[in-house]
């Protein structure tokens, strides 16, 4: 489902899906969609059926045990571990379901893979093999305690700050987690921005019924309608914010902006994880994981531009306005690229982006190592351990935090 919702977003065409009777009615166990088979949910969210065999030059995505073709790319994962990468080089892994944010990470590592290829950003795109692990970045998946081991608990409650192309993919991969009971469990939403048509191709959770809707209000019947309890807060977050005694005690952030990363810092959450993405054609792809409280400052984790920089920088803007492809994603330039002079969405980023930040949440609530700081580039992923990881040793307990259990199906 992660597939094909991001190859949709991305590549603005239905994906063809080739599957057998037994796997198109299955039931969908699954809360990123509410129908009741696979079938059913991966159609809603802009898939095909094909009933014919695929022409031998499209690309396939290999999940399962579904054949082979001539340019198959396989996802397959196995416990924390992540791996892609084509079919004549990666084996099926054996799929153990200890973190169900792995086969989130593999779809999008995949449908990165195929973007890449598509751009000719990466001349080894679809052609090498890829494999990390969520539980210990550090390590290659061949060292024994990169599998991890079983997710049992998740927050019972948390708050999302920004509901853009971050914040939607986190909720998608929190969607992804096997809650027991949702109901029992309460996310408050900050934002106080309205659906924009840019959105579209970037927000997970979004399609074209949600424009001029605010953000909070469509996020929230989303989560509501998998049942989930919401808050909704619709207000600018500056230097006065704080969380109340009330209020959850681990944040996502989601925020685009580092003087928005600052004043949250200074809110009084006990715990935040934050992802910040690249901004430029150069660097779209780029990846940065941070945890709160940090042995950084927030000055050394989140620079805040000076006015030279701001100034050369909406310079830049103005440029690259004056092509037409890019008018249409003046809104909102988080996750876009401009490729042979079009506007590209490149969602992928995103969900890859959440799947490390959920990692380190689940790890931190089930006291599992921890990294406090981790950079990676999308397109740029091989079969070899991250290096740009900083681990802190082992998650302490966190006062204040309320877990619920997460079960398996």
């Amino acid at each position: 489902m992660t597939a094909v919702n991001l190859a949709v977003k991305c590549f603005a065409a239905p994906v063809l899906v080739t599957a057998p009777d037994d796997v198109w009615t299955a039931q969908n166990l699954t809360r990123v969609s509410i129908k009741g088979t696979i079938g059913e949910a991966i159609e809603e969210l802009g898939a095909e059926r094909s009933v014919a065999d695929l022409d031998s030059d499209s690309i396939s995505i290999l999940v399962g045990n579904a054949q082979q073709k001539r340019r198959s790319l396989r996802l397959t994962f196995d416990g924390w571990r992540v791996s892609v990468g084509p079919a004549t080089k990666v084996p099926r892994l054996p799929e153990n379901p200890l973190c169900s944010l792995a086969p989130l990470a593999a779809a999008a590592v995949a449908i990165g893979e195929v973007f890449a290829s598509f751009a000719r950003i990466a001349i080894t795109a679809m052609r090498r093999p890829i494999a990390f692990s969520l539980w210990r970045p550090d390590l290659p998946i061949a060292s024994p305690e990169s599998l991890g081991i079983l997710a049992e608990e998740a927050p019972l409650e948390l708050s999302c700050f920004g509901l853009g192309h971050l914040g939607q993919a986190y909720l998608w991969a929190l969607a992804c987690l096997p809650y027991g009971d949702p109901r029992a469990s309460t996310i408050y939403l900050c934002d106080d921005d309205a659906v924009e048509p840019p959105n579209l191709e970037t927000g997970a959770l979004l399609n074209s019924g949600m424009v001029g809707a605010r953000k909070t209000r469509v996020v929230a019947r989303w989560l509501e309608d998998r049942g989930f309890n919401t808050r909704l807060i619709e207000r600018f977050v500056d230097s006065n914010y704080r969380r109340s005694s009330r209020e959850p005690a681990l944040a996502l952030s989601g925020f685009h902006d580092n003087q928005a990363r600052h004043w949250l810092a200074q809110a009084e959450f006990p715990l935040i994880f934050d992802s910040g993405l690249g901004g430029d054609a150069e660097n779209f792809d780029s990846i940065a994981v941070h945890t709160w409280p940090n042995q950084r400052t927030a000055v050394d984790l989140w620079p805040v531009e000076d006015a030279q920089k701001r100034r050369e920088r909406e310079a830049k803007v103005r440029r690259q306005t004056e092509n037409p492809g890019y008018h249409s994603i003046s809104p909102d330039e988080c996750g876009r690229v401009l490729v042979a002079n079009k506007s590209i969405a490149v969602p992928f980023v995103g969900a890859l982006s959440s799947a490390f930040v959920l990692a380190e949440l689940l790890r931190t609530v089930n006291a599992g190592p921890v990294f406090h700081d981790v950079r990676l580039r999308a397109c740029a992923l091989s079969d070899r351990s991250l290096a740009s990881v900083l681990r802190v040793g082992q998650a302490e307990p966190v006062s204040g935090i309320r877990l619920q259990r997460l079960v398996q199906t």
